[in-house]
C-alpha cells in the first residue's frame, strides 16, 4: 500500500479507547476523505517504521504518515487538522506555540489518556469502519 508514500495515515495504539474515539473522530470529520487509520500491529505499520531510522515509539505518541514523512505528538495533531480541511483546521494557529510547549501539554493528556475514557465501545466501531487499515 506504501508504494509511492502518497497515502495518508494515522497510527493508534489500538488498545487506548482515547485513541479510537479520536479515530473515528477522523473518519468522521475528515473532508478530504484521504486519511486512514491503522494500528500499531498492522502490517502497514511494520512496513512504515522499516522505512525511517528512528520512528516514534506508538504507546508514547499519535502517528501521522503523511506524503513519505512521519509526524508525532502536537505536530501530527495539527497537521491532521490540517488535512481534514474542516473548520478544524484553525489547529494551525498551533504553530505559533513553540514545539516544546505543545509536546509538553500533549505528554501531559499522553500519560493520562487510558484514565480519561472507559466506554470501550469505540474500539469496536473504529475496527469495522472501511478506512481502518488491518
Amino acid at each position: 500500500m506504501l508504494d509511492d508514500g502518497s497515502q495518508t495515515i494515522v497510527f493508534i495504539d489500538d488498545d487506548c479507547i482515547f485513541c479510537n474515539y479520536w479515530g473515528n473522530y477522523i473518519l468522521n470529520n475528515d473532508k478530504s476523505k484521504s486519511i486512514f487509520i491503522s494500528s500499531s500491529r498492522s502490517n502497514i505499520y511494520l512496513e512504515t517504521k522499516k522505512r525511517f531510522q528512528k520512528f516514534p515509539n506508538y504507546k508514547e505518541t499519535i502517528i501521522l504518515y503523511h506524503k513519505g514523512r512521519n509526524y508525532e505528538r502536537s505536530s501530527a495533531v495539527i497537521k491532521i487538522a490540517l488535512i481534514m480541511n474542516n473548520w478544524q483546521k484553525i489547529a494551525v494557529i498551533g504553530y505559533i506555540i513553540p514545539k516544546f510547549i505543545r509536546d509538553f501539554f500533549y505528554n501531559i493528556i499522553s500519560r493520562n489518556r487510558k484514565n480519561i475514557m472507559t466506554d470501550s465501545c469505540v474500539i469496536d466501531k473504529l475496527k469495522i469502519r472501511d478506512k481502518y487499515i488491518i
